[in-house]
This record gives structure tokens, C-alpha cells and sequence, in this order.
């Protein structure tokens, strides 16, 4: 009898290890499963964060430059003709402050992936910056550098 209980034993034993096995087996999943998404979430979260910061800072950057350039000016009493004609065309585009709202495009397109609203926000910055050339084209060529313009230092 007792040969037959050891093999009962044994198999209980085997059963219950095997459950024990599973149990953990499951549990390690879990846990890997929610770490991979926890991960994936970080990634997905830093790279979104990075390209709108990106974004926000050229678009911020690139409209405060202008209007503290011309206070500066101002301020300093050190416009020129030409410059002066230029804050005057500046002033009449209205331009919001760089931090209103009007300037970010995420708010327009709410719900659309990242990447295209990334792209609609670098084509707002790109086309203002386009016609602010057009219309002040003396002040935009002080701020660019000597590598982006076509003039040759001999």
C-alpha cells in the first residue's frame, strides 16, 4: 500500500507543481505584458513630446525674435528708414503674440495623428516665415546666418 501512496503522492505532487508552474508562468506574462506597454507608452509619450516641443519652440522662437528685435530698436532710438518701414509693415500684420493660440495648429486639428499635425504645424511656421521675408525682407536678412545667405565674406 504504501508503494501506491508514494505514487499517489508523486503525482499529487506533480500536479500541483505543474499548476504552481502555470500560475507563475501567467503571472510573468502579466507583468511582461504591462511593462512592454508602460514602455511602449514612454516611447510613444518622448517622441511625441520631443517633435511638439520642436515645434513649438521654432514656432515661439521665431515670432518672439521679430518683435523684440523691433523693441529693441525702438527702445535704442536706432532704427534706420528702412527699418523703421519695416516695424511699420510689421505692426500692420497684426501678428498674435508668439504664445496665443492662434500660432499652434494642434488645437485645428485635434484627434489627427502626430505626425500630421506635426507636419501642418512646420508648414504654418514655414509659410509665415515665408511671407514675413516677402514683407520684411531687411530685417529677415539680419537674422540670417552667414552660412544661410548668399553673400561672399572676401
Amino acid at each position: 500500500m504504501s508503494a501506491l501512496g508514494d505514487s499517489d503522492d508523486e503525482t499529487e505532487f506533480k500536479d500541483i507543481s505543474a499548476t504552481n508552474y502555470h500560475r507563475v508562468q501567467e503571472k510573468v506574462a502579466k507583468i511582461s505584458y504591462a511593462d512592454g506597454v508602460a514602455d511602449g507608452r514612454e516611447k510613444v509619450f518622448q517622441d511625441s513630446f520631443d517633435e511638439g516641443f520642436e515645434n513649438g519652440f521654432k514656432t515661439g522662437f521665431e515670432l518672439a525674435k521679430l518683435s523684440a528685435f523691433y523693441e529693441t530698436m525702438k527702445s535704442a532710438g536706432a532704427e534706420s528708414l528702412e527699418l523703421k518701414a519695416e516695424h511699420e509693415a510689421y505692426q500692420n500684420l497684426k501678428l498674435a503674440d508668439a504664445t496665443d493660440k492662434a500660432h499652434f495648429k494642434y488645437l485645428e486639428h485635434q484627434g489627427a495623428p502626430l505626425n500630421v499635425i506635426s507636419a501642418k504645424q512646420r508648414t504654418y511656421v514655414d509659410d509665415l516665415l515665408g511671407k514675413l521675408a516677402q514683407e520684411l525682407p531687411a530685417t529677415t536678412n539680419l537674422f540670417t546666418s552667414g552660412s544661410d545667405s548668399s553673400v561672399n565674406v572676401v
